[in-house]
């Protein structure tokens, strides 16, 4: 591995929890360590119901993360690289691994990473009943990479990964608008004072302040939006649905012509949104028109 510039030769995570467990309950213990780590009053007693597929005898990844959203903790999945997961370990930052240990009943395995040492070729994991497990740098990764090198950090919002990129994150924060809104609202929040033209964090503030009933805030967010990011119609056609929720449907059609001009990334959408403008006509007082119109902050299939 060639560690990154600045990385600690050692870093070692102190406090981290450790539920003990000789089952297939690895993900729930795992994930209760880093969500009590993080604030979260929980354990793996509680989490095992809604982590548990008994059909699989385990836990699935897409499940881990669920929990971890409706807890009300960003899940950011780190690339699958050794030095990735050593920055988050030096930043403070607890990492749920998935592994493969080959061991016969017990193949899929998650754990936490809580240190590493460069010099002794050491990482130390929470895992089964082991409080403080130490495998060499290359037994470890031979495990984790049989698990495609699959990892994820559970943050408070408000705190960024040690190698994060804007629109990861972001997609990060997207699913926790339906099930913890004002953890997401305060992600959000955090992501436009570091990046202050994150216009996916403006269409996420807008979605929520839509879902609530506050059109007035929800256009002012979509406009923004449309302002920073003018190549796409999303903003414009967000911003044509919340004035028409707020009863201004002379303007929700202005907004809607611009999305359609634009006409990408979902014509059909607007061509719909339009379509709701021509029914409310000009001088009806529509109620508000369900979110279906709305496209999500998460959408855009960008890269970093």
């Amino acid at each position: 591995m060639q560690a990154p510039a600045g990385l600690p030769q050692r870093s070692s995570i102190a406090g981290v929890p450790f539920f003990a467990d000789d089952s297939h309950a690895c993900g729930p213990a795992s994930l209760a360590e880093v969500l009590r780590f993080s604030g979260v009053d929980t354990d793996a007693a509680r989490l095992a119901p809604e982590l548990l597929t008994p059909a699989l005898d385990g836990t699935l990844q897409y499940d881990m993360l669920g929990a971890t959203r409706r807890a009300g903790r960003v899940a950011y999945v780190i690339r699958p690289r050794l030095s990735e997961l050593f920055e988050d370990i030096a930043a403070g930052h607890p990492v749920v691994v998935l592994q493969r240990l080959g061991i016969v009943g017990n193949a899929w395995h998650y754990a936490v990473v809580v240190g590493y040492d460069l010099q002794r070729d050491t990482v130390t994991l929470r895992s089964s009943t082991a409080h403080s497990l130490v495998l060499s740098i290359g037994q470890f990764d031979a495990t984790w990479a049989g698990g495609g090198r699959w990892g994820f950090v559970a943050l408070p919002p408000g705190t960024f990964p040690a190698r994060v990129g804007q629109l990861r994150y972001l997609r990060a924060v997207a699913p926790m608008e339906g099930v913890a809104p004002q953890a997401a609202r305060q992600a959000y929040r955090a992501a436009l004072r570091r990046w202050p033209d994150a216009w996916v964090a403006m269409m996420g503030l807008g979605n929520l302040a839509y879902a609530r009933h506050d059109y007035a805030s929800a256009a002012r967010r979509f406009a923004q939006a449309a302002r920073i990011h003018r190549g796409d119609g999303d903003p414009w056609n967000n911003l044509a649905q919340a004035l028409l929720a707020g009863g201004d449907t002379a303007r929700a059609r202005a907004a809607i012509e611009r999305a359609l001009a634009i006409g990408k990334p979902n014509p059909a959408v607007y061509a719909a949104t339009l379509r709701q403008i021509e029914q409310a006509g000009a001088a009806a007082a529509p109620g508000p028109q369900g979110p279906a119109g709305l496209s999500p902050a998460g959408a855009p299939a960008r890269s970093d």
